[in-house]
Formats: C-alpha cells, structure tokens, sequence
C-alpha cells in the first residue's frame, strides 16, 4: 500500500491547504472569492473531492488488474488529443510493446539529453518567458512535455546519484526559466522518489533540498499568499466545475481529450487565459457523478504501477503534479504507458 500511502499524504496536504486558502484565512477568502464568499461554496466541491478520493481508494484496494488490451486501446484512443503526431508515436510505441521492447527503460538518457537540449534550442529560437512574459503560454504545450521527459529519464535512468542531482539542478534553471513553478516540481518530484526508493540512507538530505525547492517555489509564486491564493483559486474552478457538471457532466469526455484542456475551463467562465482545476477535476466535468468511474480506474492504476520502484515513482510524480493541475490526456498517455511497458518486465 505505498503508494496509496505516499498519494494520501499529498493529496489532503492539498486539500487542507485549499480548505484554509478558502475558508479559514478571510484575507485570501477576499482575494479568490472577489464576488463574494457562501460556506457552501467550499463545502459541495469538499464533499465531491472526498467522495471522488473514497473511490480511488477503493480503485486501489480492489485488487483489480485490467487486461493489457484494454490498456492499449486507451493509449491509443488517447493519443488522438493531438492528431496527427501523437497517434503516429503511440503507435510506434504499441509496436515497440509487442516486439517486447521498454523504451522507458532502454533509451533513458535519450530522453533525458532530448529534454536537456530541446528547451534551450526553444528559448533560442523564441526567446526566455523569465525575461518576456508574453512567450509562457506561447511555450508551454512543448515545455510541459520536455518536462514529463525529464521525469521518464529521471526515474528510469541508472545514472549515479551525483548525476542526477547535477541533472536536477540543471531541469531546475531551465524551468525555473520557463517561469512554470509546476514544472521545477515535477521534475523535483521524480527524482525525490527516484531517490527515496533506491537510497534510503538518503532521506536527511532530501528533506533539506525538499526544504530549498519549497522556498524557490514560493519565490517563484510572490510568497506563500501568492501560492495559497493559487491553491485556493484551483479549488473553487473545481467547485464550480462540480456545481455546473452535476449530474451527468459538461464536456462529456471532450475535455479529457481536448489538447488545451486548462482553456477550455477557463473559457467556461469567461476567461481567457489556463484555469487549473484540481485531480478530480476533468472527472466530474466529462462525466459528473460517472466520473467516480474514472476515480476508480486511476486507483487501479496506481496499484498497478508499484510493479517496480522506477513505474511507482513516475506515476506518483505525474499524480501528484496533477493534484492542482488536473489529467489531461497527456497526464494518462505517461501513466498508461509506464504501466504497459512494465508488464513486459514482469
């Protein structure tokens, strides 16, 4: 159960955090709730998020293991969020798979020198988003998968304990580049579990550099009121998304497989800009209640993946990047095929 352990742990750290940034701080109330505050506000989107986790848990718990078809029929299905280059490598990938090659496990520091050199050949050819606000949502499709490569390498990758500490300074600088204080954490996040699992001697150290991340994070959001109002904003879209999805969804399945699909909410509410919308949060939009399914089936999911430390460490990365962000399809497609090519090892 360590991995339902380890995704508990995060999972009510976040909701206890939204729960204070959105209804026990009334200074940070003010700021997310600027039209104003109901206690029920808080509590429909608590309940489903407590519901919704129940499930998952239960997803877990049940022992359930789904057929490996069925695995790839979603991974393929998935891939067409962004035709006609994602279908193209989920292919080439399902071909892989049958001739029993893993590339998660093979090409580790492919992945990890394409994530290196990619974004400065982007911050060259289009510029820096640290120094021209204007590029961060030009570039972030690209840098957020640049990202997710930099987690495969991280985890998979058998490099020495020095090197992945040098790589992690190294994603560090160019995400923090990238101005995307999620993406320094999801690259954190893998090698954090890269190295809770493979040295556990190691635990002291990596709280003091989980302690440095954290204070580069909270620079990165303008203080801890700017991370909380964060927190708290991201909960009340979800909120929202439960009050309007209610009973039978919204989007029905077409945010799960839309290629912007942060927009997209925002756009639901008059916005133009990226709203996130919390784990659950595509869930009860595509699906409403019937997105406790989807729960289930993440828990499963997570079971699954404790196959070996290298597949549990990346998926909990991805799931726990994702608490505040939301799945998408790209987020399923990485756990989808960490699992897939795992039972090649089995």
């Amino acid at each position: 159960m360590r991995g339902l352990k380890i995704f508990s742990l995060a999972f009510f750290s976040y909701l206890l955090l939204s729960l204070y940034a959105n209804y026990f701080d009334k200074n940070l109330r003010e700021v997310i709730y600027s039209k104003g505050f109901e206690p029920s506000m808080v509590l429909l989107g608590t309940i489903f998020a407590l519901f919704f986790f129940a499930v998952f848990a239960l997803g877990y718990l049940s022992g359930l293991r789904l057929p490996t078809w069925s695995l790839i029929a979603l991974f393929l299905l998935l891939s067409f969020y962004n035709p006609p280059v994602a279908p193209v490598i989920a292919l080439l990938l399902i071909i892989a798979y049958k001739l029993g090659l893993n590339p998660f496990r093979r090409y580790p520091e492919v992945v990890i020198a394409l994530s290196l050199i990619a974004p400065l050949v982007l911050y060259a050819r289009f510029g820096v988003p640290l120094f021209d606000k204007e590029l961060r949502y030009t570039l972030v499709g690209p840098l957020v998968l640049l990202a997710i490569l930099a987690a495969v390498g991280l985890s998979y990758s058998t490099l020495p304990l020095k090197w992945k500490t040098l790589l992690l300074g190294a994603y560090s600088m160019i995400f923090f580049a990238g101005t995307f204080r999620s993406l320094v954490l999801l690259v954190y996040l893998a090698y954090f579990f890269s190295v809770y699992f493979q040295y556990p001697q190691r635990k002291r150290e990596l709280a003091i550099l989980s302690a440095f991340l954290l204070a580069v994070i909270l620079w990165m959001s303008g203080g801890i009121e700017g991370l909380m109002i964060r927190v708290g904003f991201t909960f009340l879209v979800f909120h929202n998304l439960v009050r309007l999805s209610i009973p039978w969804g919204l989007f029905h399945g077409s945010l799960l497989l839309s290629n912007n699909p942060r927009h997209l909410v925002s756009e639901l509410f008059g916005a133009s800009l990226n709203y996130t919308y919390f784990f659950f949060g595509q869930a009860v939009a595509d699906f409403g209640i019937l997105g406790a399914i989807e729960a289930f089936f993440l828990g499963i999911l997570l079971r699954e993946s404790e196959g070996s430390p290298e597949t549990l460490g990346l998926v909990l990365s991805v799931m726990i990047y994702s608490l505040d962000s939301g799945i998408d399809a790209l987020m399923m497609i990485v756990i989808l095929g960490a699992i897939i090519f795992e039972r090649i090892c089995r």
